[in-house]
């Protein structure tokens, strides 16, 4: 009888000692100011508000007060935002000298300066078969990360299709792994819509087989109340051959888009003539204008998983996907980690798309990210980036 009571005062001991841990760590996390706990907790914060449906992880849990000022210190960064614009003025090309004699090699590296010439070429040598009809018909699938294909920057090349003017680079950080597509051409890059724009979406793969697409990411935000929209209705504007087909925001969003000139500009949607763009979409933040990085941290948006557009100089047009919100996978990146990739691939603009479980790409018809949507197709799309192979019209 003893030893039941001495076992049920030390069971009650134990309960109270962590009571009383989980009620400090809470207390520690939720009010401390030590940098490291501060900075954890604000990213904690901006990652659960800035989603649809999970904002009760931080409303239940965290005063309203904390939560307020968390969220409040991206109204400064806004204002800085809407100041920006790109310009391009005094813009060269890209460009490298230190490239193998061989003409046709010389022009193959400086169209892809990515590329890691050492590994290329050693991989060239014992696959000759791939530079039987020349540099210009090299098709590599290397999806599974089979080959030690690298770019210069030390990141997994996993496919080059030099006929369509692609190459797939796998990115990878702390916590996060993501998909960067190069296309070399941006007249290949265009905005489609859903065939039932107004009702309901369609998931990326739709967009891909109709196409015959080279690469599709996800484009517009939309209407998406709790987190179950249908995808039918843009958010934001959507421009198409000069012509608007969405629904502009009257707020602190940006625009960007590639106008006739091939080029993509970052404005703000009520000064810009739209006439002059192929396409153009609105969302939020721009990463880099003209070469200067313009975002730092997290912009109040946590960490999620991102879509990102971006150009270099040289004309070259980048997309890319993080995916998140999978344990033990990705959890996803910042926005500055997102301008971090692409500013270390020479984006001269780059600009922050809706992300969260819309982000998806696939490749030639197949998915080759991991979307942290419900179904594994990933969500139903507004519209969708689509780049067209070489001759499709």
């Amino acid at each position: 009888m003893a030893y039941r009571k001495k076992a049920h005062r030390k069971l009650k001991y134990t309960i109270l000692i962590i009571i009383g841990c989980l009620i400090a760590s809470y207390l520690i996390f939720v009010f401390s100011p030590i940098p490291f706990v501060r900075k954890w907790r604000d990213i904690y914060i901006e990652t659960a508000m800035t989603t649809n449906s999970h904002k009760w992880l931080a409303t239940m849990f965290i005063p309203h007060s904390i939560i307020d000022e968390v969220m409040s210190r991206r109204d400064a960064e806004e204002a800085e935002q809407e100041k920006l614009e790109s310009n391009w003025d005094n813009t060269t090309s890209d460009s490298s000298d230190d490239r193998p004699d061989d003409t046709e090699k010389n022009a193959f590296f400086k169209k892809y300066p990515e590329l890691d010439s050492s590994s290329f070429n050693e991989y060239l040598s014992s696959h000759k078969y791939l530079t039987e009809s020349g540099y210009s018909g090299i098709v590599i699938d290397n999806l599974r990360s089979s080959a030690p294909l690298l770019t210069r920057e030390g990141d997994k090349i996993l496919a080059v299709d030099v006929p369509n003017n692609t190459v797939i680079i796998g990115v990878s950080g702390d916590g996060y792994v993501g998909k960067l597509a190069i296309v070399k051409n941006t007249d290949q890059v265009s905005v489609e819509t859903s065939s039932r724009i107004g009702t309901i979406g369609e998931t990326a793969g739709v967009y891909s087989k109709r196409y015959d697409a080279e690469v599709v990411i996800n484009a517009s935000a939309f209407r998406d109340a709790g987190g179950h929209g249908s995808g039918g209705l843009i958010r934001g504007a959507c421009v198409h051959n000069g012509k608007e087909t969405g629904h502009p925001e009257r707020s602190f969003w940006k625009f960007v888009g590639v106008k006739n000139d091939g080029r993509m500009y970052i404005s703000n949607y009520y000064n810009t003539d739209i006439s002059s763009y192929r396409w153009g979409l609105e969302f939020y933040p721009a990463l880099i204008v003209d070469g200067a990085n313009v975002v730092d941290g997290t912009y109040g948006m946590g960490i999620q998983p991102r879509t990102a557009i971006g150009q270099t100089r040289s004309g070259d047009f980048m997309m890319l996907i993080i995916d998140g919100r999978q344990v033990g996978y990705s959890l996803g990146c910042t926005v500055s980690d997102c301008e971090k990739i692409l500013m270390r691939y020479n984006a001269y603009q780059a600009f922050n798309l809706d992300g969260g479980s819309s982000s998806i790409m696939y490749y030639k018809g197949q998915q080759i990210t991991k979307p942290s949507s419900v179904s594994p197709l990933g969500r139903y799309l507004p519209n969708a980036l689509v780049v067209r192979k070489t001759g499709r019209s």
